[in-house]
């Protein structure tokens, strides 16, 4: 065969493999939206009483929004989501008696990132302000993923004002370690790599193919409008926070801390999470001490949405237990 004709027919291989890929890339998608789902026309935009906005210590803002009355529980979300994370809790928790309050990380929704940009210990800062600015006491904190991470670290470095204001916490998909903790040359090559590398919005505007993206956070169970919220939140979420907070936390390593944390925990994590392993549930479970564990299978990382009932029970039950033991105990 003449080069000319090898390189005709590896041209055309490579158009049939662009080609099958993306009919089956069509195909995945038209099957997940055939789906029957009772959220196609909400919005997902959370309701609230009252919304608020702080300085941050670092000359920031922080927008969070508030609702209902009763024992606090604050809604921390994860990276490169918002306030609109949400909604279902926003939107069940004041009814169960609890006065619900989510706030935006710095540089997501209405927040704005300090001097000092973003890393782990303004995490814990960010966490701080809303619980000082809004003089919470008997608070339940809940994190998800990154605002897992926020609240471990407000743990372990503000105990004394976790244990005047706080009564327990909720990890919710979320982790103390990243697969690159202790590899900090590999973390500063691939935080290069990201930040010199291509941006995802292009390829989140794909509506299709953004939509497959985002369905990897997703368990067997997820329902198409939770999947294009979930593209909407990283596409609302700046360039530069997407980068920035994404790289704090590659070199993530809080295991050996979150031991002193002596405060009622429970972690939920969902078996197909690829976001952040059960395994990672597991370990801090068994390293925080008295903590619980709900393994949610077949549940993905947008537990939140994903298995709404389940972790709104959750949530509830912890919280009232928790809250009720502080009370009593004059807490």
């Amino acid at each position: 065969m003449s080069a000319r004709n090898k390189t005709f027919v590896g041209l055309a291989v490579v158009a049939a493999t662009a080609a099958a890929v993306w009919g089956a890339e069509q195909a995945a998608v038209r099957r997940s939206r055939r789906q029957e789902d009772p959220d196609a026309l909400n919005e997902f935009m959370p309701a609230f009483d009252e919304t608020h906005t702080f300085p941050s210590h670092d000359g920031g803002v922080i927008h969070a929004i508030s609702r209902g009355e009763g024992p606090p529980v604050v809604l921390s979300h994860g990276v490169t989501l918002s306030v609109r994370t949400w909604a279902k809790q926003m939107e069940f928790l004041p009814g169960a008696g609890f006065r619900a309050i989510a706030f935006d990380h710095r540089g997501h929704g209405g927040s704005v990132a300090g001097s000092t940009g973003h890393a782990i210990e303004n995490l814990a800062w960010d966490v701080r302000t809303v619980l000082e600015s809004m003089d919470l006491r008997d608070a339940v904190l809940v994190g998800h993923s990154m605002g897992g991470i926020a609240v471990l670290a407000f743990m372990v470095t503000f105990p004394e004002i976790a244990a005047e204001r706080v009564s327990g916490i909720v990890m919710l998909s979320s982790m103390a370690r990243t697969p690159l903790s202790g590899h900090e040359g590999l973390a500063r090559f691939v935080g290069a790599i990201s930040d010199r590398g291509p941006d995802v919005t292009g390829l989140l505007n794909r509506r299709d193919l953004g939509y497959l993206m985002s369905r990897v956070g997703f368990g067997s169970e997820a329902l198409p409008s939770h999947i294009e919220l979930t593209r909407e939140m990283v596409l609302e979420c700046p360039t530069e926070t997407r980068r920035a907070a994404g790289r704090a936390l590659l070199n993530l390593d809080l295991v050996e801390k979150i031991a002193s944390i002596r405060m009622p925990t429970l972690v939920i994590g969902g078996t197909s999470d690829v976001l952040t392993p059960p395994a990672e549930a597991r370990r801090m479970a068994a390293t925080i001490p008295g903590a619980s564990l709900e393994l949610v299978p077949r549940g993905g990382h947008m537990l939140m949405f994903e298995r709404t009932d389940l972790v709104n029970e959750l949530i509830s039950s912890f919280a009232r237990r928790v809250q009720h033991s502080s009370a009593s105990s004059g807490s």
